[in-house]
């Protein structure tokens, strides 16, 4: 999402935005090479390799929080480079911008969808949307699909695993580059506190779900470690995500694999399985198999698992 308010100016504000609908484009205030304005390099796509930027076939929404409610006014998929001039073009009060991005196709919108407020910020000119989260997230993608008439998020997301599968064994050697994954996400103190609510949640449901067949889930601590749950009789060793990105699979693995070595002596080798709100994706779930690691998911009121019921 990209705020209308190109130069922090409510007199300019309206201008802009027609100026956005004439020329199907949208603007940035900042420039793109400013190292102090972090917003205006991510926005041409001009930041160093490991900071995520916008990249042609990008969807972008001009959309921003202004006096307590959401207001829009269009989005459309980024089409080539950033540009610093548009031909014809006189900018409101004649103040330069730091560049803008071509979209194509363009859509206005004027109304938006009621969850948007949930994931606009305060004050920000560039945030990003991360529809793997789920929740408010992942609902505007599927609008900003729908309102520009495209393939939706779950025909992308199929897309990408047929090209994971396609390359998978093919592995590119080359000289060591500055590590994209370095580039952690921003999680406000919110939406840490609704994941462990999501989580926990989960991880009752799931305990209930064994308490029904005469097993019992407790916890196992490892002095300042806590694992989730651990079943005892089946040594089955469980960590909770309220999400199935691979950000959080991959942060279970890491639990998992910490309190399973912590835990050796006492619990001998324990059967290690993430609990998951549904079940992942193909490539995940291999990729977790060749780590011995199963999954656990739930389906309607009652819990799977992918190793024989050894799990459920």
């Amino acid at each position: 999402m990209v705020s209308p308010n190109v130069k922090n100016d409510e007199d300019t504000v309206e201008e802009w935005n027609k100026a956005s609908v004439r020329y199907r484009v949208v603007f940035m205030g900042y420039e793109p090479d400013d190292p102090k304005h972090l917003s205006g390099l991510k926005f041409a796509g001009t930041q160093k390799p490991h900071i995520p930027g916008i990249m042609p076939d990008d969807r972008i929404l001009i959309a921003r929080r202004y006096r307590g409610k959401p207001q829009v006014v269009a989005c459309g998929v980024v089409k080539g480079k950033y540009q610093t001039a548009l031909k014809g073009f006189i900018s409101p009060g004649n103040e330069s911008f730091g560049s803008l991005r071509n979209l194509e196709p363009f859509k206005r919108c004027t109304v938006p969808p009621t969850f948007l407020f949930d994931v606009l910020p305060r004050n920000r000119a560039l945030t990003g949307l991360y529809p793997d989260e789920g929740g408010a997230h992942k609902k505007v993608c599927e609008w900003i699909d729908r309102t520009l008439g495209i393939n939706g998020l779950k025909a992308w997301k199929k897309a990408a695993v047929m090209n994971k599968s396609k390359d998978r064994g093919n592995i590119r050697l080359s000289q060591l580059r500055e590590n994209p994954q370095l580039d952690y996400k921003f999680r406000t103190k919110m939406r840490i506190i609704k994941a462990k609510a999501s989580e926990d949640k989960l991880l009752r449901e799931y305990q209930d779900w064994l308490k029904k067949q005469n097993r019992e889930l407790i916890e196992a601590n490892y002095g300042l470690l806590r694992c989730d749950g651990y079943e005892k009789k089946h040594q089955n060793l469980i960590e909770a995500k309220s999400s199935n990105s691979r950000e959080h699979i991959r942060m279970a693995v890491g639990q998992l694999l910490d309190y399973a070595f912590q835990g050796k002596n006492e619990l001998g080798d324990s059967n290690m399985a993430i609990l998951l709100p549904e079940r992942p994706e193909p490539d995940i779930e291999n990729w977790l198999q060749y780590l011995r690691i199963s999954v656990v998911w739930r389906k309607g009121n009652k819990f799977l698992d992918n190793a024989n019921g050894r799990f459920s």
